[in-house]
């Protein structure tokens, strides 16, 4: 099944200031930007314990996504996954929960801009002017950590997206968990891949040069990186940071090139991704494999670049061409022709994320006795275990970490973005090395 581009229409088909999808109408990585909670009293916030006799209930959900700004379309894309499992709960009669009754779901989503300094607001209005249940993290960290406070403030459960933070500035939070792999751990398949796969043909493979933006995501995902790659025993010839709202990169790429790294890994979000590509070219550099950053995950990477992203990998959450048995929810064919025939467009890591999220608080509240409660749904988060078309899913239970979920490796060859880990019935072998920039 051939992927199909992101379309302008589809880009800014959820812009907007809020986008809510009610019952009837059936997102790296966060900055340190401190959030100042109101000055007003605190006010006095109650969990709902459920009642039982089977009865049509609703449950409501809020969270945010940065359907506008630079990296908007990764929130217009978990967006769009969270609504997507909303109709689907909808269209069935809603979730049959432990205590007898059944919810239909209310969706609430607002718009953060992508600014961290809007999201304790909005998470603020949701829980006392929107009176939700439960919450969705935002994509990116940034945004994510911005939620913490609140989250932990008003003791609401809460289930990140595509935000996961740094190990070593953990708090002892106590109502936030994961679905996707945590940040510290996202370099790790790629260079397993490049171990395990290029190595053995190539020894010269194991001098890699690995940068970073200095956020807390990027900088998280290389600074372990760069440990994990030490440690599996990679010859690191190149490691160094960049501001994160750097402009020009030519100076970086112009060290990385004169150390002569056989693959070069950059760890970026979708600005410095599509700059370190652009800077490369104008320097006329080329490794023998690269990653230029996470946007090479995306269709509109090749969207944008055509026959110049091939050969470029990335790390994903989630592809179509990985394929679990689920014990819940819908198959992977099954998710990928829903999203297609929703939104005219093929989803990516970001849209199943999304609709992981609703998986999750979906089969916590099945399995809970008080299914409004927050810690009594907490509780069920960190016991349970489940495999969607996601993936495995399981998470520690006292920090909320994701454990279970593995992620995949990507690579753009001849138009196409194909599975090159883990091995599998539909991985491809890599192209290595490399077309040089003259030969594309």
């Amino acid at each position: 099944m051939a992927e199909k581009p992101h379309s302008r229409r589809n880009f800014l088909k959820y812009a907007g200031a809020a986008v809510i999808a009610g019952a009837a109408a059936s997102a790296g990585y966060y900055g340190m930007t401190k959030y100042e909670p109101s000055t007003q009293p605190r006010p006095t916030v109650t969990t709902p314990t459920s009642t039982s006799g089977g009865k049509k209930s609703k449950v409501k959900i809020g969270g945010s996504k940065p359907f506008t700004g630079p990296d908007a379309i990764v929130g217009q894309s978990e967006g769009n996954g969270n609504k997507l499992w909303a109709k689907h709960v909808n269209e069935a009669g809603g979730i049959k929960v432990g205590d007898g009754n059944t919810y239909e779901v209310e969706l609430v989503l607002y718009n953060d801009e992508e600014k961290p300094e809007n999201v304790g607001r909005l998470y603020e209005k949701l829980i006392n002017d929107d009176k939700v249940d439960f919450l969705f993290g935002p994509a990116y960290g940034p945004l994510g950590m911005a939620t913490v406070p609140i989250v932990e403030r008003y003791k609401k459960f809460e289930i990140y997206g595509t935000s996961t933070f740094n190990p070593k500035d953990f708090r002892d939070w106590k109502y936030v968990v994961h679905v996707i792999t945590n940040g510290s751990n996202y370099l790790a398949s790629i260079l397993d891949m490049i171990w395990e796969r290029i190595v053995p043909i190539d020894p010269e493979a194991k001098n890699i040069a690995i940068t970073h933006g200095d956020d807390a995501f990027r900088g998280t995902a290389g600074s372990y990186g760069y440990q994990y790659a030490k440690q599996k025993g990679f010859n690191v010839i190149f490691y160094e940071s960049y501001s994160s709202s750097a402009t020009d990169l030519s100076p970086l790429l112009t060290k990385v090139k004169s150390a002569n790294p056989t693959i070069y890994i950059n760890v970026a979000v979708f600005t410095d991704t599509m700059l370190i590509v652009k800077q490369m070219k104008d320097l006329n550099f080329m490794p023998k494999l690269c990653m230029a950053g996470g946007a090479a995950i995306l269709n509109k990477f090749h969207e944008l670049l055509g026959k110049q992203a091939e050969g470029f990998i990335s790390y994903s959450q989630w592809e179509k061409d990985v394929v679990y048995q689920p014990e819940f929810g819908p198959t992977n064919d099954q998710f990928i022709k829903a999203y297609e025939n929703e939104f005219r467009d093929s989803p990516d890591y970001q849209s199943a994320t999304g609709y992981q999220q609703g998986l999750v608080l979906q089969r916590c509240m099945e399995l809970c006795k008080d299914p409004l409660n927050s810690d009594e749904i907490r509780k069920v988060a960190g016991e349970m275990e489940m495999t969607t078309f996601f993936g495995k899913h399981k998470v520690d239970p006292v920090t909320g970490w994701q454990t279970g979920h593995t992620m995949c490796v990507i690579q753009w060859q001849k138009d196409e973005k194909v599975i090159i880990w883990p091995m599998g019935d539909r991985t491809k072998p890599v192209l290595y090395p490399v077309k040089k920039w003259s030969e594309r």
